[in-house]
């Protein structure tokens, strides 16, 4: 690879080749071994242009004429984006968001590897879900400092969230995915912060079918 140093690469790139990596592994279990940058486009919805500049942004990994091999391809967005290592994540909050991500099949094959998730509901506190042990909030602290966890995702209801994160400081956590109306930000850029707010993709989605339907009737 051309860059090994990626702290100026947009998040727009990122988000793009998350993207080339699913389309990459998509046409991989079809069977398929070369991929050009025109197929990626179709795949993905992204300009053919607009792909090989994001690729060409950390080196030259295809063949003029031929385009790509897969799991070539495959391999150098993996070690990019750091999924050539395995992740160690906990989840805070295992209401209904909670218990979805937990059964997701998804996570495993990204090498995301939850270790626990943490509740305060005595019902549930003991069980688990999907195999991952379910424990109380009050352990969450003596679990941190036993285990190197990178990533903690919470779910947990807005008016905690901030709270929760003040106890993520200080430990081996790096990144935080807040499924929570809440927004946070690391202030000290001890870690990364993504808010993903779902209530707020659904009125930007309600905003687009307006949208459409507008200039649908404009025709």
């Amino acid at each position: 690879m051309r860059n090994s140093s990626f702290n100026n690469v947009p998040e727009s790139i990122v988000g793009r080749l998350a993207s080339y990596h699913r389309c990459l592994k998509n046409a991989a279990s079809n069977g398929q071994t070369v991929i050009k940058s025109s197929d990626i486009s179709k795949l993905c919805g992204i300009k053919a242009t607009v792909v090989r500049k994001d690729l060409t942004h950390f080196g030259e990994f295809g063949i003029k004429g031929k385009g790509y091999n897969i799991t070539t391809l495959s391999s150098n967005i993996e070690e990019i984006m750091g999924l050539n290592t395995e992740k160690r994540v906990i989840l805070i909050g295992a209401g209904n968001l909670g218990t979805a991500l937990l059964k997701y099949p998804g996570f495993s094959g990204a090498n995301f590897k939850f270790l626990a998730a943490f509740d305060i509901r005595e019902e549930i506190i003991g069980t688990s879900i999907n195999s991952v042990p379910i424990l109380h909030i009050d352990k969450l602290g003596a679990f941190l400092k036993s285990n190197e966890v990178q990533i903690a995702i919470l779910t947990v209801p807005s008016q905690e969230a901030e709270t929760i994160a003040s106890q993520l400081h200080n430990c081996s956590i790096k990144g935080i995915l807040n499924f929570t109306s809440a927004i946070l930000k690391s202030d000290d850029g001890k870690f990364y912060i993504r808010n993903i707010d779902l209530s707020k993709e659904l009125e930007v989605i309600s905003f687009c079918m307006k949208k459409c339907l507008k200039n649908k009737e404009e025709k």
